[in-house]
């Protein structure tokens, strides 16, 4: 069974651009296209200072970054386990930097986040562009149902 829970934190509350439960059949689908049909996944949408704190705490990284997966899974169990982190206040900046949609910005990251659940990577030009041709066609079959 494909168990996925759409988080908003207080301090992003009311800012979220997309229907929570278009987001979550959109992560469902994204898993079971992908041929993973055991899952247990958060995705929790934050500002930047949180963002911050989990990019610095868990990546070693300085400041804050547009989303983080963290697979949370036990190897032993055959269930995929996760949570996928994204700064609305990046994916905001984000939108207006490419000139896009608020909304499709974040279902880009949502995206890119539940592939990296995955299992994919994005550490050569070549995984680069498969990850985001991916990213593309997923987030086309989301456009299709007409809920960005």
């Amino acid at each position: 069974m494909v168990t996925v829970e759409v988080i908003i934190s207080e301090e992003v509350a009311g800012q979220l651009p997309v229907e929570q439960n278009h987001l979550h059949d959109y992560a469902v689908s994204v898993f079971e296209n992908s041929g993973f049909h055991d899952v247990d996944v958060n995705i929790v949408f934050v500002g930047d200072e949180r963002m911050t704190s989990l990019n610095e705490t868990y990546k070693k990284r300085a400041g804050t970054t547009d989303v983080l997966s963290f697979n949370l899974s036990d190897g032993d169990s055959g269930c995929l386990e996760g949570e996928v982190y994204v700064s609305l206040e990046r994916a905001e900046k984000q939108a207006a930097d490419y000139t896009v949609p608020f909304s499709e910005e974040v279902v880009r990251l949502v995206t890119h986040g539940l592939l990296h659940l995955t299992g994919r990577v994005h550490d050569t030009p070549e995984t680069v562009q498969s990850m985001n041709e991916d990213t593309d066609t997923l987030m086309k079959s989301y456009k299709l149902k007409d809920r960005t």
